[in-house]
């Protein structure tokens, strides 16, 4: 039963690791154009990067990509100039959940197996894959806000926990729940998106410090790559048609996360 997803996961391990000297910095700066263009999406491609490309065990890779994805929203927000479009009651509720969900996470994160984490964030990957696929961002009708203050709590929870145990900014499930929330226009959710990936990942990076070890000369290289592809993607949201090139991500998600569940199911049925 697990010959087909050992096969065919040690064949893409194979290739990225044959490649693993240039690819890293090559692919860094997708992670920044990710961010800027959808406002998610970068932390699912910093894992894989770090742990194909870079070799680092999955839990460095978590906590490493953590702070990547931190420093990268934070420069996509800025250049967006996200604090024009904030909606203050929002912001605070699902920030504050986001930053308790990333401290729980960041603290689960640094305790259960290697091979369980492996699982769930390649599952992830195929089900937000799935979702964007199937269902592409869209905006609302532009109806009156109105904070539903306890739902962008829980949700904020939620999504932090993702953070801080994956390793991921949780943008893909975000952007979607902020324009249920009221947030009709999808560059402001967006930008809602960003600033709050920023807490979320920064309470669960600060909460691997002491737990896990971080590589800085790494951290340091693909974060300025990947800050790089933040400006450039925050310059061409408003210039390329999102639908296309969210559909082009979902299935490079779907790659990756076949690849990662597919060894992680290897590595439990042998």
């Amino acid at each position: 039963m697990g010959a087909l997803p050992a096969t065919l996961a040690g064949a893409v391990q194979g290739a990225l690791q044959a490649s693993a000297g240039w690819w890293p910095w090559l692919a860094a700066p997708l992670i920044g154009l990710s961010l800027g263009l959808f406002g998610a999406g970068g932390g699912m491609l910093t894992v894989p990067l770090l742990v194909y490309g870079a070799g680092l065990p999955l839990k460095q890779a978590v906590a490493m990509s953590v702070w990547l994805v931190a420093g990268v929203s934070l420069v996509a927000a800025v250049h967006q100039r996200a604090w024009r479009v904030m909606r203050p009651g929002l912001l605070a509720f699902f920030g504050v959940g986001g930053i308790l969900g990333g401290v729980a996470g960041a603290w689960l994160g640094a305790r259960v197996p290697d091979l369980a984490q492996q699982l769930l964030f390649g599952a992830l990957l195929l089900v937000v894959a799935a979702w964007t696929l199937r269902a592409p961002l869209r905006e609302a009708l532009p109806l009156s806000f109105r904070c539903r203050c306890g739902l962008a709590l829980l949700a904020g929870a939620g999504l932090g926990v993702l953070t801080g145990l994956l390793g991921v900014g949780g943008g893909f499930l975000m952007v979607p729940v902020l324009i249920a929330l009221g947030l009709a226009h999808l560059p402001t959710a967006v930008a809602h998106s960003l600033v709050l990936i920023v807490g979320n990942a920064l309470a669960a990076g600060l909460t691997y410090l002491g737990e896990v070890p971080l590589d800085l000369g790494l951290l340091t290289g693909i974060g300025g790559l990947a800050a790089l592809g933040a400006v450039v993607g925050s310059h061409l949201l408003h210039r390329l048609p999102q639908a296309p090139l969210q559909k082009g991500f979902s299935v490079a998600l779907a790659l990756l996360g076949a690849v990662m569940l597919g060894q992680g199911l290897a590595a439990a049925l042998s």
